[in-house]
């Protein structure tokens, strides 16, 4: 046994699909190429007030004013068909991407005697959820399945195949034109009458094509399906006409990008890991930016603060042309706190606060300070990878370091400005501030350099030295200009 998910009209769904509420509005979608672009689906108003298909559209919007013309949506249809290869794969392992909008799941092992209803039912509500309008069809082969999905409403089980397809209209079987006008003129209306005609009286008057039909009606044998594996990732893209130059419409597609995502991922029981949002400028450049999400949700107003929060900030030299945002599946974590443990409750509102500070104060002013690899004093980069707590099980960095030896030095940043005398290539008088006097004691210098080899390299010596009054300084010349480093405590 078979099924086959039908998706009427799906060139015009996938326009739609970001917009439902057009659904209720004469809208027409055009064919391309778009030289000759006519009329090639519309939605029930649009039907309602004389648009056919094949008009131009010139001629349909003089049927109905107000009519609202639309391109097909490439980008959206390549959506729509990864959707509902994913959809299918939830119900079926065995799943063939038959054509646009036409989908055949192999139903042997499954169990479904007795309520094959109620399992359709759910198949077409998934994917109500998502904004497609779907039918079903049951059927003995994926010849005879495909048929009932057309005459779905919305769904239908061909239970004997005879006489379900004795019964189907000769356009079911989409003859071409010329034939289907023959046949008529023979008063054949039905797939029975033809199939009555007999194979080689249709082979002498009608030819080829003709055959192709009888033996396509006539059938019986199942094909074998050519099996497909869905997209691991999942996506959303849309192209823009006319582009996007101001932050409000891109949101406005954003939000519906995020929550139609989440509902796929909820329907395979995932969250989302990863974020990519790529956009294509009408300069041709692209900008792409990668959102990992520290704690995998699928809650829609986490994820789209996150986009959000971020793009606030974004400046790009031409208009948006095209949309697409990517996320990548992954499992929800699970984590048994500790009676003791302070941990965070909410790791993606925490990273969302430090996005909006780090929006605030500029790029590497935000985050957990990590030592360079170098020997320069006080160099180190701002990472927000680093707030992240250890697990319980995991020692805290430091924890068998050895205690300084040595009183501890209170370092100052920044460093203060100061001048030194020298006598006999040693420090002898100090004046920076309130620091200011003879030097008794001094211990050093202590020199050393780096990257050398680039324009990023540094010299510098250090002196501890001992004031008349008893207090300890560290010094520190780099660039013949003296500093105070700190002071020993």
């Amino acid at each position: 046994m078979f099924a086959v998910i039908h998706l009427p009209d799906f060139q015009l769904q996938a326009a739609l699909r970001l917009e439902p509420e057009l659904w209720s509005q004469p809208v027409a979608l055009l064919e391309e190429p778009p030289a000759k672009a006519v009329v090639w689906q519309m939605t029930e108003p649009a039907r309602q007030a004389g648009v056919v298909r094949g008009q131009t559209a010139t001629q349909a919007a003089a049927r109905r004013s107000g009519l609202l013309i639309k391109s097909r949506a490439r980008a959206q249809e390549q959506t729509v068909a990864g959707l509902l290869l994913q959809c299918a794969a939830c119900f079926s392992p065995a799943v063939e991407a038959t054509a646009e909008g036409v989908c055949t799941l192999d139903l042997k092992g499954l169990p479904l005697e007795g309520e094959p209803e109620r399992w359709a039912q759910t198949i077409i509500d998934s994917l109500a959820r998502l904004q497609l309008q779907a039918r079903l069809g049951v059927g003995d082969t994926p010849q005879i399945a495909a048929l009932a999905a057309r005459r779905a409403r919305p769904f239908l089980r061909a239970r004997d195949a005879g006489e379900f397809i004795a019964a189907l209209p000769l356009a079911d079987l989409e003859p071409s034109p010329d034939i289907l006008e023959i046949l008529q003129l023979w008063g054949i209306r039905t797939v029975g009458g033809f199939l009555a005609l007999g194979r080689e009286n249709l082979a002498e008057r009608l030819g080829p094509e003709a055959v192709e039909l009888f033996e396509r009606a006539a059938s019986r044998q199942a094909r074998p399906l050519h099996l497909a594996v869905p997209d691991e990732t999942f996506a959303e893209a849309m192209d823009f006409e006319p582009p996007v130059e101001t932050l409000e419409p891109l949101l406005f597609v954003l939000r519906r990008f995020v929550g139609q995502l989440a509902r796929r991922l909820e329907m395979v029981y995932q969250v989302a890991a990863e974020l990519k949002l790529h956009l294509d400028l009408s300069s041709g450049a692209a900008w792409e930016r990668l959102f990992l999400v520290p704690a995998p949700t699928s809650d829609v107003e986490t994820l789209f603060r996150m986009l959000q929060t971020h793009l606030e900030n974004v400046r790009t030299d031409a208009p948006i042309v095209a949309l697409r945002l990517c996320a990548k599946p992954g499992r929800a974590a699970r984590h048994q706190f500790g009676l003791f443990e302070a941990a965070l409750r909410d790791p993606n509102q925490f990273h969302e606060t430090l996005a909006r500070l780090t929006a605030l104060l500029g790029p590497r002013r935000v985050g957990t300070p990590l030592l360079e690899e170098t020997y320069r004093p006080d160099s180190f980069r701002m990472e927000l990878e680093g707030l992240v707590a250890p697990r319980p099980d995991e020692p805290a960095s430091g924890a068998d370091d050895p205690p300084p030896a040595g009183p501890p030095l209170r370092r100052f940043r920044p460093p203060a400005p100061a001048v030194v005398e020298m006598r006999s290539e040693r420090p002898a008088l100090l004046r920076s501030g309130p620091f200011t006097g003879p030097i008794s004691r001094a211990s050093g210098p202590w020199r050393a350099s780096g990257q050398w080899w680039d324009a990023q390299g540094w010299a510098r010596e250090e002196w501890d030295v001992q004031t008349w009054r008893g207090d300890l300084f560290r010094l520190a010349r780099q660039d013949e200009q003296w500093f105070v480093d700190g002071i020993f405590d």
